[in-house]
C-alpha cells in the first residue's frame, strides 16, 4: 500500500508547501475578509495566481512553477493582511 502522495497519470503535480504560523494567520484573516488567492493553471508547468477581493478578480502578472507557486501565494496573503488589517 502506498502513501497516496504519488502523482498518477493525468494528474497535475502542484508541489508541496507547509505554511508558517504567520502565513496561516494571514490566510485565515484574508478568507474571513473576502480576500481569496487561488492557483490558475495555464499548463501543467505554468501557474498564475487569481486574487479575488470582494468579488473582483485579478490575475498575477508573473507565471510560477510548482516550486515558487505556494511561496508567492502566501506572500500575497501576508501583503493583503498587513495592508488591510491595520485599517480595522
Amino acid at each position: 500500500m502506498g502513501s497516496g502522495t504519488k502523482v498518477r497519470k493525468g494528474q497535475i503535480d502542484m508541489g508541496n508547501y507547509i505554511q508558517s504560523a504567520k502565513e496561516q494567520e494571514a490566510m485565515m484573516w484574508c478568507v474571513r475578509n473576502n480576500i481569496f488567492i487561488a492557483p490558475f493553471a495555464e499548463s501543467t508547468t505554468k501557474w498564475y495566481l487569481d486574487i479575488t477581493i470582494n468579488g473582483k478578480k485579478n490575475r498575477s502578472p508573473d507565471a510560477h512553477t510548482k516550486t515558487t507557486l505556494w511561496n508567492q501565494m502566501f506572500k500575497y496573503y501576508i501583503y493583503y493582511y498587513e495592508k488591510y488589517k491595520k485599517n480595522e
